[in-house]
């Protein structure tokens, strides 16, 4: 009695196995072709403040947008690695974070290659706008201030691959 149970236990465990083997074939079939495309870029942020002497923009690393060599504060896990290159063509995500230090009502103008928009700053406020700046140098100017401020956007367009607890 005994030996007709071990025959059935192992029945079943050479059944499993088997299953198990069939399943593991099938799921390493496919089409195996698909490149590892660059993730797009992270926006960079660019702080810009108004004040009546003059306008101050500042990337946050870095002289300017597009440097190569110049990571943003983000957790990176790879921070000693190659950077990863995503396409250069594409325009860069800025972010560009505004403080008006004026008492008065004021617009922001920002000139360069294609872009000439103006935005709408409250006195003493502040706000933010995600703009698609191509490689040009960009100005930006107010009524409000006697100065401008100067802006270069780079080649370099850095994938996000690498940046952990991104979407």
């Amino acid at each position: 009695m005994l030996w007709g149970r071990f025959r059935t236990v192992r029945g079943t465990w050479v059944t499993a196995a088997a299953l198990l083997a069939a399943c593991a074939v099938l799921a390493g079939c496919g089409n195996s072709t698909h490149e590892n495309k660059a993730r797009p870029p992270l926006p960079t942020v660019v702080s810009v403040a108004v004040s009546e002497d003059e306008i101050e923009a500042k990337a946050a690393i870095g002289r300017g947008v597009g440097e190569p060599g110049a990571r943003q504060p983000y957790l990176n896990q790879n921070a000693n690695a190659p950077q990863n290159q995503s396409d250069r063509e594409v325009p860069a995500n800025v972010k560009v974070a505004i403080a008006n230090l004026t008492d008065e009502a004021t617009t922001l103008r920002i000139q360069g290659g294609d872009i000439d928009q103006e935005i709408d700053l409250t006195p003493g406020g502040s706000g933010s706008i995600l703009m698609s700046l191509p490689t040009d140098v960009y100005l930006f100017s107010s009524p409000a201030s006697s100065g401008t401020a100067r802006l270069d956007v780079g080649v370099s367009r850095v994938s996000s691959g690498s940046d952990v607890l991104t979407p």
